[in-house]
């Protein structure tokens, strides 16, 4: 299996972004510059080789690709909070016991 090249960080950017309605607002929740924000977007959009956002008018939208990116990524960061948890309780099980 081939290694991801894309970070669970990226991906929470990813998330963010969209959740939060921008690159202005996602920075300000996350603490995180909008440059660092952009730059892991760009990231993501040149290892795929797809652009996840598309202007239109004076906002930026998702493209089908992105809508994509974005409920798959969710999804992940999802996950990866759950395996946190789960590993968790596993050494709470372990000292317990």
């Amino acid at each position: 299996m081939a290694a991801p090249r894309i970070s669970l960080d990226q991906w929470k950017t990813l998330v963010s972004v969209v959740e939060s309605g921008g690159y202005a607002q996602a920075a300000s929740q996350i603490h995180k510059s909008q440059s660092t924000l952009s730059y892991a977007i760009q990231k993501i959009e040149r290892l795929l080789g797809v652009k996840v956002f598309e202007l239109k008018g004076r906002k930026a939208a998702l493209t089908d690709a992105g809508h994509i990116l974005y409920v798959r990524g969710k999804s992940l960061v999802e996950e990866g909070g759950r395996l946190e948890q789960a590993g968790a309780r596993c050494l709470t099980g372990l000292r317990a016991g």
